[in-house]
């Protein structure tokens, strides 16, 4: 018998993937020698803002019960928790109930396991963003589905085409929609979230946002799926039916409170879709842990937090639009924690900010591929993390700014 490459043993598949953002960044510049001093990375979203101060004590608290499995659908405690911050935060009626939310490990458990949910005989199509995270596309491509990618210009309001997904109609699986999206900063209004839940009902697909920026604003706090689908049961009232049919809204706890390490996130909408997911669990994926859980209901019960980090955040954008405000290339998003420039050439633009400011800034083109229509609208873009303290961030702008003035392009 002839011997086999470790490699010929991989799902070809992965290989569809391509390179993550991150290795190409690191390849890009290696050998580029930055200037002495600080250097600044800003291509990862990582929050550095502190989480709440008693959130290591209240970890501790619970630790007793770390000699439990969790459940898969998790604590009884910690959806009730999420069912009743939906509730508040998105004014929910009817209400959500605990059984049509389940915990997840962060929020790309989740994104990822949507492709397994909706890879069905009837509609082979993912479709999605781009740029986007990069687990959407893993979703599609190692669950069978066929992946399309939607171009997020400024033209779609930098969200995914709906007159795209309604020609393509039952053909669809799964529609991705990241709102507030990353990495532009864009906010889905009512219209379109109600446009987007009615395509999913009339085609027999699954909608999912991504709404994990959802807390990170700047003025109007985004209106939210569920939100819509509440408002929808209201018109029809007495209709009968889940009035989250068709839909999950997925966050997470590591940008609204600031703590990515704690692992926890949710899906929450549709009970049947919720049930699916929690019968994946049986065979794949790590359920949550008890304290981590415990802990996250505790954070979903406290605002007091969450608008101390926002406003962290409200200032680090003002101070983007005070030094960058006018210079090519700069426009001021309304949620998230990205900058999105427009310049003349993304890769050149990450390596002159390495080699002239010690700044580490991400190529647009690295988020995502080419559209279906061969289009690459992350090209001529470069995503700036916004997540040091703001003395860090007042300084990363300053080095940024004659760099934007030579090399951004006015939209």
């Amino acid at each position: 018998m002839t011997g086999t490459n470790a490699a010929d043993l991989v799902n070809p598949a992965i290989a569809q993937l391509g390179a993550h953002p991150f290795p190409r960044v690191a390849a890009l510049l290696e050998g580029i020698e930055p200037p002495p001093g600080e250097t600044i990375d800003l291509t990862i979203g990582e929050p550095r803002v502190p989480p709440p101060d008693w959130l290591p004590a209240r970890l501790a608290e619970h630790g007793a019960s770390l000699g439990s499995y969790p459940r898969n659908e998790g604590t009884a405690d910690f959806r009730a928790a999420a069912a009743d911050w939906l509730g508040r935060r998105f004014r929910l009626d009817p209400p959500i109930a605990p059984e049509a939310v389940m915990p997840s490990s962060g929020a790309r458990e989740v994104l990822f396991q949507l492709g397994l949910l909706a890879a069905r005989d009837r509609g082979r199509l993912a479709l999605m963003p781009t740029p986007h995270y990069a687990p959407y596309r893993a979703a599609a491509l190692l669950t069978g589905l066929e992946p399309v990618f939607l171009p997020s210009t400024e033209r779609t309001g930098h969200l995914p085409d709906l007159d795209e997904v309604e020609r393509r109609g039952d053909e669809v699986a799964l529609l991705t929609v990241c709102a507030p999206s990353n990495p532009e900063g864009a906010v889905a209004d009512r219209r379109y979230l109600a446009r987007a839940v009615a395509l999913a009902r009339r085609h027999g697909f699954i909608l999912a946002v991504d709404e994990c920026y959802s807390e990170i604003y700047r003025a109007e706090a985004p209106y939210g799926v569920l939100r819509v689908c509440a408002d929808l049961a209201r018109d029809r009232a007495g209709s009968g039916g889940d009035p989250y049919s068709h839909v999950l809204a997925i966050n997470s706890l590591s940008k609204r409170s600031s703590a990515p390490g704690l692992r926890v996130g949710f899906a929450a909408g549709d009970r049947g879709l919720v049930r699916g997911l929690i019968g994946l669990r049986a065979y794949a994926a790590g359920t949550v842990g008890c304290p981590n859980m415990a802990a996250a209901a505790d954070l979903l019960r406290d605002e007091d937090h969450v608008e101390r980090i926002r406003d962290s955040y409200r200032a680090l954008f003002d101070a983007a639009d005070e030094i960058l405000g006018g210079l090519p290339g700069h426009r001021s998003p309304q949620a998230g924690m990205f900058l999105w420039p427009m310049v003349d050439d993304d890769e050149a633009t990450a390596v002159e900010c390495w080699e002239r400011a010690g700044l580490r800034v991400m190529p647009g083109r690295y988020l995502g591929p080419e559209a279906y229509d061969g289009f690459q609208p992350g090209q001529g873009h470069v995503r700036i993390a916004m997540v040091h303290d703001l003395a860090t961030t007042r300084r990363a702008l300053e080095r940024l700014a004659p760099i934007l003035l030579k090399r951004g392009v006015a939209a």
